[in-house]
């Protein structure tokens, strides 16, 4: 009680009468009382181990707000491949625009509890759906095969969807995107449950630039490997998907204002390769076609 009083700068008979108020209220009994200790009743512990989260997150939020202005760290969880495939090539513009400002990015495929680990951002990968947060959308592009250049021999092109059988199809974590693929083309007698599965997007598009097989990413996550002839869309048919990208926060996490600059880079930012990516997609589209037009005048 007294160590109490004094974190709430009041006397510990208020704390007391507080206490009495919340089991009159309740007509449940909290703690067993004795002349020299108070002890926790069984009910007593079950209700501090229900409400302790809202403590945590009402004392991070306060935080939070005593130290608008003063920090100079940003925190982001995300997944090793999102942070190496598209986080860390953007981030230079992120610190030049803000010097002194310190990233700091914790790479993992498990869901994180924003609060309690202290992370202002996290990058999931989803519907969209996260009650009591905010959620925007950053990379929501097409699904699109792309393999080595090396794997496929000049002379046996991919013509159809069904040539993908005659290859290994690399997975990452998501397993049945490439079931999801084949379904939205009409196509269901190719055996999707072969192939290696790696923890994440990086594993899969290393073993495709190393020539293991094909495997099936978001564009926006293979640009520059594309653009370098690094890696190849050995066949034209990207396809929408329900799942994104996402930005995900707790609304108290831009009470910081190094936080909503954050924010704002990494949405604009996003938003600014989604375009690019868009009219990327239509150069390369309108080429195929040309080409293909060519090959017919000439037949």
């Amino acid at each position: 009680m007294k160590a109490a009083a004094e974190e709430l700068c009041v006397t510990p008979s208020a704390v007391s009468q507080q206490i009495a108020k919340l089991e009159n209220m309740t007509n449940i009994r909290l703690f067993f009382r004795t002349p020299r200790r108070l002890e926790l009743t069984t009910e007593g512990r079950i209700y501090l181990r229900a409400i302790r989260p809202a403590f945590s997150q009402i004392a991070e939020a306060t935080q939070r707000l005593m130290n608008e202005g003063k920090r100079n760290k940003v925190t982001v969880s995300c997944t090793s491949g999102f942070a190496i495939q598209w986080l860390l090539p953007q981030l230079p513009s992120f610190e030049k625009a803000n010097p002194g400002v310190e990233v700091q990015i914790s790479t993992t495929n498990r869901r994180v509890d924003l609060l309690s680990e202290g992370i202002d951002f996290a990058i999931r990968h989803g519907a969209g759906n996260y009650p009591g947060m905010e959620s925007e959308c950053l990379v929501n592009d097409g699904l699109l095969p792309i393999c080595s250049p090396r794997l496929i021999a000049p002379e046996e092109g991919l013509s159809s969807p069904n040539d993908m059988a005659r290859y290994t199809l690399l997975h990452d974590e998501h397993r049945l995107d490439w079931g999801v693929w084949f379904r939205a083309l009409g196509i269901a007698d190719v055996n999707t449950d072969t192939g290696p599965v790696f923890v994440d997007s990086n594993g899969v598009i290393e073993a495709a630039i190393a020539g293991k097989g094909i495997a099936l990413v978001r564009s926006a996550l293979v640009r520059e490997e594309l653009e370098s002839g690094m890696l190849i869309n050995p066949l034209e048919m990207p396809i929408s998907s329900p799942i994104a990208y996402y930005l995900v926060y707790e609304e108290s996490a831009i009470l910081q204002r190094i936080s909503r600059r954050f924010r704002d880079w990494i949405t604009t930012t996003a938003a600014a390769r989604n375009e690019h990516s868009d009219m990327l997609g239509n150069v390369r589209l309108h080429h195929r076609i040309h080409q293909r037009q060519k090959k017919m005048d000439q037949c």
